[in-house]
């Protein structure tokens, strides 16, 4: 399956030298080949928008799993996913961002909720990431145009786009994309 965005596409919105990239041998330790090939070819932006990248995967020391994530998942018994393949690629908000090593399955630990499922994948999380920036001018009054912003608007087409492009993204209630498509809403306010 070829993956919902490329590097073009995502430097048609982010600075190139804003989007992280990795060799070939930090990714040796990311199982999911998919993962591995976005991680080195396309990249997420770094502190661009809405998505900072984590410090560790900016230098390159990429700490799967190990007593960090077993003391999440003690913090979260009933929680069903199993952490011990996850990797931390950075936050939205306050919120953590997560990749499942093993299986690209990218997730999302709210400030104050449990773990969600955030993405089916990494390009799908970038697709989004990208999305959000197309339409920075119809909802942040620092980017928009002369003709002015539509905030509701905006909300409205990012929701049919990331249901379209990974719908199980907006299964959970309290997702992070929820929050990020209030902030749209309110033109960056809460």
């Amino acid at each position: 399956m070829s993956p919902l965005i490329d590097r073009t596409a995502m430097e048609s919105v982010f600075p190139a030298e804003e989007l992280v990239t990795l060799d070939d041998r930090t990714l040796a330790t990311i199982a999911h080949e998919p993962t591995r090939i976005f991680l080195r070819e396309v990249g997420l932006p770094d502190q661009v928008g809405w998505f900072q990248a984590d410090q560790l995967l900016l230098d390159g020391d990429l700490r799967i799993g190990g007593e960090a994530w077993r003391a999440v998942s003690r913090r979260y018994p009933s929680c069903p996913f199993d952490m011990s393949a996850w990797l931390t690629l950075g936050g939205i908000g306050m919120d953590d961002v997560i990749v499942d090593t093993a299986t690209g399955l990218v997730y999302s630990i709210p400030e104050d909720g449990a773990p969600h499922l955030l993405n089916t994948s990494i390009d799908a999380l970038a697709y989004f990431l990208h999305a959000l920036e197309e339409e920075r001018p119809d909802y942040d009054v620092e980017a928009c145009t002369d003709e002015g912003v539509d905030p509701e608007g905006a909300e409205r087409r990012l929701l049919i786009r990331m249901r379209r492009a990974d719908a199980a993204a907006l299964e959970h209630a309290e997702s992070t994309w929820f929050l990020v498509l209030r902030y749209v809403r309110n033109l960056l306010q809460d």
